[in-house]
């Protein structure tokens, strides 16, 4: 027989797949409610061990899109100024030679 007719009927019989199937889906259904179940436990009973968590700021926020035109620009202004004051912490050629003499003297 060849593999090309074995193929043919195993596409042909419909009967095998939707049984194995239906009991994928059940197999998941149950793994997602024992998910649920145990992380809500997990969740729940570590909730009110620390207060602290709720003061946690917020450190990320989500890039405006092309249509926020004001976001656009305050996020280039801002950018725009923590690089001038990095810039401004940095050493110039001037320092940097004093420093590297000084080191060399000693």
């Amino acid at each position: 027989m060849d593999w090309k007719e074995v193929l043919r009927r195993r596409l042909a019989t419909p009967n095998t797949g939707p049984n194995k199937k239906k009991s994928e889906q059940e197999l998941k259904d149950e793994e997602m409610d024992l998910f649920t179940k145990y992380y809500s436990e997990w969740k729940g009973g570590r909730k009110n061990t620390n207060e602290f968590y709720k003061t946690i700021p917020r450190f990320y926020y989500r890039l405006p899109a092309e249509d926020e035109v004001l976001l656009q620009k305050l996020r280039e202004e801002s950018r725009a100024v923590f690089l001038q004051r990095k810039s401004r912490e940095l050493l110039d050629n001037e320092e940097l030679q004093a420093i590297f003499h000084s080191k060399s003297l000693c």
